[in-house]
């Protein structure tokens, strides 16, 4: 916020009178939002079976299987604002005998 003022004042025998007034003020705000969330799920399975060849040998067989699901989101938002204002007067008088 600022202000100023003139005030000028003279004797009866030439009147001089001046005044001058100014003010101003400015404010502004602004703010920010965020929010995020997420979520991942996973599944995972095996299995393995072991046989015996006709030799004497072994056979392994595995399988493995694996899923996964994931899910996410997010929003912002943000704001702002702000004001100004600004005032001011005159006045002047001048007499000259």
């Amino acid at each position: 916020m600022s202000s100023s003022a003139i005030t000028k004042h003279s004797d009866d025998a030439g009147s001089v009178t001046e005044a001058k007034e100014q003010s101003s003020k400015a404010s502004a705000g602004a703010g920010v939002n965020l929010n995020l969330a997420a979520a991942v799920s996973g599944l995972f399975s095996s299995k393995s079976k072991t046989e015996t060849d006709g030799q004497g040998g072994e056979v392994r067989e595995s399988e493995q299987r694996a899923t996964v699901a994931g899910a996410g989101g997010g929003n912002l938002n943000a704001n702002a604002a702000a004001s100004a204002e600004k005032n001011g007067r005159e006045m002047r008088r001048t007499i000259q005998d």
